[in-house]
C-alpha cells in the first residue's frame, strides 16, 4: 500500500509486555516533547496534565530505549499484501508469528469529514485495532497526510498529478494560509475539531484513553509535503506545529498523546 513501509522508533519490551515482540529494526523516536529530568527525577512528558497511561508509555519508552528494539510496521492491522482488513490478521504476525510491537495508523481524509481514509480504510475500523492492539500491549503511533488546504478547491489542480493532495508542493503560501490571520484558518481549526473527535473516542474496555504518538506534519526535513523545509519557512512550521498542539492539549483538552517531531531522515 501507499504507506505499508517500516517505521523506525526507539525499542521498548515489558512492562508493555511486548516480550515477544521481533527485534527486526530499530524505531527511531525523534521528539515526544519532553522535560528533561533533573538528576534523580523521572522524565516526564511536557503535558503537565499527561494521563498516567501516556505517562508510563513515555517513561517506557525513555527508560528502556537502550534495551531493546521494536519493529513497527505502518497499517500492519488494517491490509497486507494479498488481503483487506482482516480481522487479526497481519503481514508481520504471518511471516515471524507475532504482531509488530508498533502499529501505525493513517488519517488523512479526516479532516474531510469522509469515512474512509486515503488509503480507503475505514476510520471506524481503524478506531477499533488501536483499541485491539493496545489491549495486546502494543505501541500506537498515528500519522496524517492533510491535503492541500490551498489548492484542494481550485479546480485547475485537479489536473496536476497531486493536485490538492499533501504531496501538492505547487505553493509556498500553504501553511501561511492556515495559521492564524491567514484566510485558511478557520478550515484548519475545522479540521482540528474532526481529530480532536477522533482523538477523544480512543477508549480502552474500561472507558480510559489510550495513549498513542501522534507526529504532525512530518518528515518535515524532506520536501515532498506542502509542509516541507523547502515549501514553508521554519518560523511557519513551528507556528503551525506548535499551533497544532496547544489545540489539541490545551483547547479540547486533550492529555493522551505523545507528540513526536519527525524528520524525513536522520
Amino acid at each position: 500500500g501507499l504507506h505499508q513501509k517500516i517505521n523506525i522508533l526507539v525499542g521498548i519490551k515489558s512492562p508493555y509486555n511486548l516480550s515477544k515482540m521481533k527485534s527486526l529494526f530499530s524505531l527511531l523516536l525523534l521528539g515526544c516533547i519532553v522535560v528533561c529530568p533533573s538528576y534523580g527525577k523521572k522524565p516526564s512528558p511536557a503535558d503537565k496534565k499527561a494521563t498516567k497511561e501516556t505517562v508510563n508509555l513515555f517513561r517506557s519508552l525513555y527508560n528502556l530505549q537502550n534495551k531493546g528494539v521494536m519493529y513497527g510496521h505502518q497499517d500492519d492491522l488494517m491490509y497486507g499484501s494479498t488481503w483487506w482488513y482482516v480481522k487479526d490478521r497481519s503481514d508481520t504476525k504471518d511471516f515471524t508469528g507475532d504482531y509488530p510491537a508498533v502499529a501505525g495508523f493513517e488519517l488523512g481524509h479526516l479532516e474531510l469529514g469522509n469515512e474512509r481514509s486515503l488509503d480507503s480504510v475505514s476510520f471506524a475500523q481503524i478506531a477499533e485495532q488501536i483499541k485491539v492492539h493496545y489491549r495486546r500491549g502494543g505501541v500506537i503511533t498515528i500519522s496524517w497526510h492533510a491535503n492541500n488546504p490551498l489548492t484542494m478547491q481550485d479546480p485547475a489542480s485537479k489536473s496536476r498529478r497531486q493536485g490538492g493532495t499533501a504531496w501538492d508542493v505547487s505553493s509556498k503560501e500553504v501553511v501561511a494560509s492556515i495559521l492564524p490571520g491567514g484566510k485558511n484558518h478557520e478550515m484548519l481549526n475545522a479540521w482540528l475539531e474532526r481529530l480532536a473527535t477522533f482523538f477523544i473516542g480512543l477508549k480502552d474496555d474500561n472507558g480510559t484513553p489510550i495513549p498513542f504518538i501522534f507526529r504532525p506534519f512530518h518528515e518535515h526535513s524532506g520536501s515532498f509535503f506542502w509542509w516541507g523545509t523547502d515549501i514553508c519557512t521554519d518560523k511557519e512550521y513551528s507556528d503551525l506545529w506548535r499551533y497544532t498542539v496547544n489545540y489539541l492539549r490545551d483547547k479540547k483538552n486533550i492529555h493522551n498523546i505523545l507528540y513526536a517531531y519527525n524528520t524525513d531522515r536522520v
